[in-house]
């Protein structure tokens, strides 16, 4: 070939390879601004409940969302009883889970949603493991003390609670204090799936560590536990009390309120008290710029809570 002409033939060929790549961009672009200008559904504490599920999956199949977010407490406590007795455990995440969003995944091909996923405190750690498995196959995302990129935001995800009055303290931390709430078990004591050395670590330890140099103005923030003394960490408490101690009805974080007070988050989601909202009437709260959101649920169905990641503000939940 002349090698004038060898060049703008290379050229031409440079140019075009150039174009399409700067057209697949575009095209890919596109495709995640149209799935931002969807809904995000957020779901938290179904429990392993299978019939919750079922009436998920149909919906995420109805109505495909941007993301959904997953926001703890989401295995069966059968888990737990056969790993305390010696048997065999059931395997939810694989058997049942694992394949529902692979189904899921086949039939809505590009409309599959961004799925991220916490554990929560009643969530054996010892099956984190199989979520991140199934998270190399692209069903989801764990993300579990660690930041992810969407859209032009980012979402960070953590699993530990307070004390609670529970023997499992795979995702239990003491909170800003080594200390422990009447009625409570310590973190120190009860039991766990999984050794740990970080037993006396608390959940501000952990937010500093992992937090404390982010700008958070836009994070999507999911927490089990809820920010103490709000209307999202409501427990049924009234009247309760334990060697002559009045137990305090907001069993929240403090190191999760303080955060939020200080770093002002974009959005918190949160779970973990079922009854908070039967018994303050709410789900949401703003706290300074932050929106904070409850998707527990103690009640029969599923309560899934729809928003549109630059509208917080106008989150609505549904009773399925």
């Amino acid at each position: 070939m002349h090698q004038f002409t060898a060049k703008v033939f290379n050229f031409v060929v440079d140019k075009t390879s150039v174009f399409s790549k700067v057209k697949t961009r575009v095209e890919t672009l596109s495709l995640n601004r149209q799935k931002m200008a969807k809904d995000c559904l957020f779901v938290s504490d179904l429990h392993g409940k299978v019939n919750r599920y079922e009436k998920l999956f149909r919906h995420l199949e109805e109505e495909p969302p941007a993301a959904l977010f997953m926001g703890g407490d989401l295995l069966p406590a059968s888990i737990l009883h056969s790993f305390r007795a010696g048997e065999n455990m059931p395997d939810f995440v694989s058997d049942y889970l694992a394949d529902k969003f692979m189904r899921l995944k086949e039939k809505l091909k590009d409309n599959y949603p961004r799925v991220f996923i916490i554990m929560g405190n009643d969530d054996p750690k010892i099956e984190e493991q199989a979520l991140l498995e199934h998270e190399k196959k692209g069903l989801w995302e764990y993300v579990q003390g660690r930041f992810v990129s969407f859209g032009a935001y980012r979402v960070f995800g953590y699993a530990y609670v307070p004390p609670t009055p529970f023997l499992l303290k795979d995702w239990e931390r003491f909170d800003i204090h080594q200390e422990t709430k009447p009625g409570c078990i310590p973190p120190t004591e009860g039991f766990r799936t999984q050794n740990s050395n970080t037993v006396n670590q608390t959940i501000e330890d952990d937010l500093q560590n992992l937090l404390l140099n982010q700008d958070l103005s836009k994070t999507i923030c999911m927490f089990h536990s809820p920010p103490y003394q709000t209307v999202l960490d409501r427990a049924g408490l009234d009247g309760v009390s334990v060697d002559e101690q009045i137990i305090d009805v907001h069993v929240g974080s403090v190191a999760i309120k303080n955060l939020i007070n200080k770093k002002k988050p974009y959005m918190t989601l949160h779970g973990h008290i079922h009854e908070s909202s039967r018994l303050t009437g709410k789900w949401t709260e703003k706290i300074n710029k932050t929106t904070a959101i409850s998707a527990a649920w103690e009640g029969p169905g599923l309560a899934v809570v729809k928003f549109r990641v630059d509208q917080p503000d106008h989150a609505e939940r549904v009773i399925l």
